[in-house]
């Protein structure tokens, strides 16, 4: 599906309910954002079902396991706050 999408008065983006469905972007999804010169790329955060729990010293990851790259994991294992 191809649309042209306006900015409102405070330069925002508003995604019509047929264009987020035909997308599959469920409600308060939040979205990745990319911008490169004259394109903006929208894309779903994946959706890891999980949590991190400390062990003694340690900080173990309890669920599925994410699509989020190695090196971003670790980091922000490295900055868990509760």
């Amino acid at each position: 599906m191809m649309t042209t999408v306006e900015l409102d008065a405070s330069n925002r983006i508003v995604l019509s309910r047929e264009l987020r469905r035909i997308a599959g972007i469920p409600r308060r999804q939040k979205l990745i954002v990319s911008a490169t010169p004259g394109r903006i790329v929208l894309e779903m955060e994946p959706n890891a079902s999980g949590h991190i729990v400390k062990r003694g010293k340690l900080r173990i990851w309890k669920g599925a396991v994410p699509t989020t790259p190695i090196e971003e994991a670790v980091d922000r294992s490295r900055r868990y706050t509760r």
